[in-house]
């Protein structure tokens, strides 16, 4: 699977779960739990930046549970720490 799926079936999969969202409950995305709304935003801004770039140019490298979900999803794993 080229990386330009893998963004756009995480960034589909990411908008499937804030629309069934009822603003008390947190997500798990492949078994992280715990992500918050802002979580989720964060990821897709991630994973848009390494699609374009290559690298997480202009950011912090990515860390905590928003770095697993994106190794998860096999998305800029060999950047991350």
């Amino acid at each position: 699977m080229t990386l330009d799926m893998k963004v756009r079936n995480l960034i589909i999969e990411i908008n499937k779960k804030k629309n069934k969202w009822n603003e008390r409950t947190n997500f798990t995305m492949r078994g992280i739990k715990n992500l918050s709304y802002s979580d989720l935003d964060t990821i897709i801004l991630y994973a848009v930046t390494y699609a374009e770039n290559g690298e997480f140019k202009g950011l912090l490298p990515p860390q905590g549970k928003i770095a697993e979900v994106l190794k998860k999803y096999e998305i800029g794993a060999d950047k991350i720490v």
